[in-house]
């Protein structure tokens, strides 16, 4: 939760680091790691409606 907090308290400072297309690339790889994630819940789930 610290990480959290720190890594949000520094966004600015971060953002002008990396640059416009740094932060760009960032968001398109948390995109594909939350679709990741998405779909690995529903999959599971399926997998749970029909073992049962």
């Amino acid at each position: 939760m610290i990480f959290v907090y720190s890594v949000l308290k520094l966004s600015h400072k971060i953002e002008h680091i990396i640059g416009k297309s740094g932060i760009s690339v960032i968001r398109k790889i948390f995109g594909v790691v939350l679709l990741e994630i998405a779909v690995k819940l529903c999959t599971s789930n399926i997998q749970g409606l029909f073992n049962n």
